[in-house]
């Protein structure tokens, strides 16, 4: 790993991240949080490039980048739903300048980065696991404990009637056992994902025990 051009990697990150603390509807925290996932995502992708044998050092480049499209204005009428595809063509001419990788290698990265919103990209390239492995390490760090804490607070769970508390989680099992067989780009990161979403499955599994436990339980003190 050549850790200098990391460090121009997370600046350039940093720097970019940081204009979109001063767009409509965002503030600091929030572009503080896109970089500190950032940092996970690459870390994440970090782990499953060294398990599969491919390179560590550009996957943890892509996963520093894959969210480099944020750095733009949505504000202004742009979908943020396009940010890899806008985020690929932020990245490549940065990746150009650092002169460390050929066109081929830096194409590789910025497809992945394009295509792990939707796996969909405005040019081609070859689907290999590099490229695949940005999206994967993307929705291992999205489904891990503090987006269980974040979707919580988002549906306003405290606030709602028990019945509803219930309702909600149901749903969250039957969505989270479905995305469970999502296909990923390695056996690493299919394992790594299953283990999150399992995670996830306990908890809403648990705290359904939980709520389920708030009635008088005729059906236990009846034999008693």
């Amino acid at each position: 790993m050549n850790i200098e051009l990391i460090k121009k990697v997370d600046a350039f990150l940093c720097e970019n991240i940081e204009k979109s603390a001063h767009y409509e509807g965002n503030n600091q925290r929030a572009a503080e949080y896109r970089i500190e996932h950032s940092r996970r995502v690459a870390n994440i992708g970090f782990e499953i490039a060294r398990a599969e044998g491919f390179d560590c050092e550009r996957m943890y480049v892509a996963g520093l980048l894959h969210d480099i499209g944020y750095s733009l204005d949505y504000s202004s009428g742009l979908d943020f739903r396009d940010h890899g595809r806008l985020g690929a063509q932020i990245a490549m001419p940065f990746l150009h300048s650092l002169g460390a990788y050929t066109d081929d290698r830096i194409e590789e990265i910025c497809y992945g980065i394009a295509i792990h919103v939707d796996d969909k990209s405005d040019f081609e390239y070859e689907r290999t696991p590099l490229a695949l492995t940005v999206a994967d390490a993307d929705n291992i760090d999205r489904f891990d404990a503090f987006r269980l804490y974040e979707n919580l607070m988002t549906a306003d769970y405290r606030e709602l009637p028990i019945n509803d508390q219930r309702a909600l989680l149901e749903k969250r099992v039957n969505r989270l056992c479905e995305l469970r067989e999502m296909p990923c780009g390695t056996a690493t990161g299919k394992a790594m994902w299953q283990a999150k979403v399992d995670y996830q499955i306990d908890f809403y599994r648990r705290l359904g025990l939980q709520i389920d436990n708030s009635y008088i339980r005729f059906d236990i003190i009846s034999g008693i």
